[in-house]
């Protein structure tokens, strides 16, 4: 029997060390100062083993991530409109919540079947973004897709202390949930692109973890600005405003990612199998 793949842990310890550093400097950056130097101090540290994870990766013998499949635009691409999509997908709705229970005074089963709109039409976009990026391209759909989840946090950006579900948080949602859903599948897809049989599930594991990355970090950033901007004489007023400003940035997460998708995605297609014939790989032109 042949013996498992063993991964050196310095590399695991090393990444995760980066991302602590990450998240825990943004969380404590509204209280610490942007310009503290305990912020500017963590940011380093994460920059640096970072930078340190990236060298022993180069060097090891059995890398958790070897570097040479990164060299797939496909992959690449797809995991950076991953990454900004688990940003959106964790970090909107985080805020979301809060508004709808701290100021709407909405009760989690209230909140709950309100909110049902966004999974329905995600899975609606998911299905409609896979018709689509198997006939045309994923930079379309990816494109399509994270407009519309930008689309979803303008809208919630309108958000007011008196508030109405029609009028404040429906329309949000039902832009959001296809743009959710469509550029999932197409991340999902350009960063399974073009890689070999043997890198599949490491390439699948990559996805995975930059979609979860993602949702630490992005939460991490809007509830950061959530109470950063939370101005005002009244408590409401202040939790409103904040959350304003935390759907706001939550559009600059679409815009990063809808940047990705036109730079790196490229002309990606994804052919359909020919009958009786092996499926053909995805290419990027």
């Amino acid at each position: 029997m042949k013996a498992g793949r063993k991964h050196s842990p310095t590399g695991a310890v090393t990444i995760t060390a980066a991302l602590v550093a990450l998240v825990y400097a943004v969380v404590e950056a509204p209280e610490a100062g942007w310009a503290d130097g305990q912020t500017l101090g963590l940011l380093a540290i994460s920059a640096v083993l970072l930078a340190l994870f990236v060298a022993i990766e180069a060097r090891s013998t059995a890398p958790l991530a070897p570097l040479r499949v990164f060299r797939s635009r496909a992959l690449v691409g797809g995991n950076l409109v991953l990454l900004a999509l688990g940003m959106l997908a964790f970090g909107m709705p985080f805020i979301l919540t809060q508004y709808a229970q701290d100021v709407l005074h909405y009760s989690p089963l209230k909140f709950g079947l309100a909110s049902v709109v966004m999974p329905v039409t995600a899975a609606l976009g998911s299905i409609t973004g896979q018709a689509i990026a198997t006939k045309g391209g994923l930079r379309t759909v990816a494109i399509t897709g994270l407009a519309l989840t930008g689309l979803g946090c303008l809208v919630l950006t309108q958000v007011s202390v008196d508030g109405t579900y029609l009028g404040d948080i429906f329309f949000g949602l039902l832009l959001f949930g296809p743009g959710l859903g469509a550029a999932y599948v197409a991340g999902s897809i350009g960063s399974l692109a073009g890689v070999a049989e043997a890198d599949a599930g490491l390439a699948s594991g990559l996805n995975n973890s930059s979609f979860q990355i993602g949702g630490a970090v992005g939460v991490a950033i809007v509830s950061t600005v959530a109470v950063s901007q939370a101005d005002g004489s009244d408590p409401l007023v202040a939790l409103t405003n904040g959350f304003q400003s935390a759907f706001a940035t939550a559009i600059i997460f679409a815009a990063v990612g809808l940047l990705a998708a036109v730079a790196v995605l490229g002309k990606l297609r994804v052919p359909t199998p020919a009958p009786a014939a092996e499926p053909s790989a995805a290419r990027a032109d």
